[in-house]
């Protein structure tokens, strides 16, 4: 199986100075495949909209030539084109959300509007018809096909989605309490028996900040799971499910420091080479 990257310089759906510069620093140290070129449009929503239907398109088209889709961000926004386009290929798709955000508020319960902090709801269906129907006019993932995984800055709105659909979930408590194995093994199992096609989306600011700085929005405690810890989950994820489709977002290289960001996303990428390349 090849793996194909595509850059996503996208910075329009958080507006963080630097957001958009992260593929330009990857692409020095790996060789991306394809960069989606960003055009601007008059609104936020109609550039989020309109580039994520071309990284949707990209998505699609490199699973029909039965390769695997990693997209490198950019904002989180991008989720929304990535698992649309997964999605037309993997009609039953599941969803590993690793991240300290949910992403799951919609237009009627944002306080930022930021679109990056909606994507995994527009997946499930809720919010923006324009958003949902994105590429395709029909709902993404089934809320019980989803585990979001390390989760620590919740919004109330978001809790409150939750708790009503009962969406699986493990947060940065529970790993603190149950420990990082116990976490993994409970995801991997809850999803074998939902679907055998999962797309994962990994935010690195679901990292503590010490250990990763250079992100566009850290959680408002600084907190978040160890590097060993995510790159753990990472790696048995890939190892013990049908990964079809990925993601590694909100690299932000003027925040890091050290290098210790752009070391994690590289570190990712050297597990999903070893592992699916490794499954020819």
């Amino acid at each position: 199986m090849k793996i194909k990257y595509i850059g996503y310089p996208m910075k329009d759906g958080c507006h963080v100075n630097g957001a958009d510069k992260g593929i330009e620093v990857l692409n020095k140290n790996i060789n991306i495949d394809k960069i989606i070129e960003i055009e601007k449009f008059d609104t936020d929503l109609q550039t989020v909209i309109n580039n994520d239907l071309k990284l949707a398109a990209v998505v699609n088209e490199t699973q029909n030539e039965g390769d695997f889709p990693v997209t490198l961000g950019g904002d989180h926004s991008l989720a929304i084109g990535s698992i649309a386009g997964s999605h037309r290929n993997n009609n039953d798709l599941g969803v590993i959300w690793l991240d300290t955000h949910p992403d799951s508020n919609t237009n009627e319960t944002t306080v930022t509007y930021n679109i990056h902090g909606y994507p995994l709801a527009a997946s499930m269906g809720f919010g923006l018809k324009e958003l949902t129907n994105l590429f395709d006019s029909e709902t993404k993932v089934n809320y019980e096909n989803v585990v979001m995984f390390a989760i620590n800055d919740i919004d109330e709105p978001e809790q409150k989605l939750i708790d009503k659909y009962n969406i699986k979930h493990f947060t940065l408590n529970d790993i603190n309490t149950k420990g990082i194995d116990y976490c993994i093994k409970e995801t991997i199992n809850y999803l074998k028996e939902k679907t055998n096609k999962i797309h994962l989306s990994f935010d690195i600011d679901s990292i503590n900040t010490n250990d990763c700085p250079g992100v566009n929005v850290p959680n408002r405690w600084n907190n978040g799971i160890k590097k060993e810890e995510a790159l753990k989950a990472v790696k048995e994820f890939l190892e013990k499910l049908n990964i079809v489709s990925m993601d590694i977002v909100e690299y932000n290289p003027l925040t890091d420091k050290d290098n210790k960001s752009l070391n994690i996303v590289l570190d990712t990428i050297k597990i999903i080479e070893e592992i699916k390349k490794g499954s020819n």
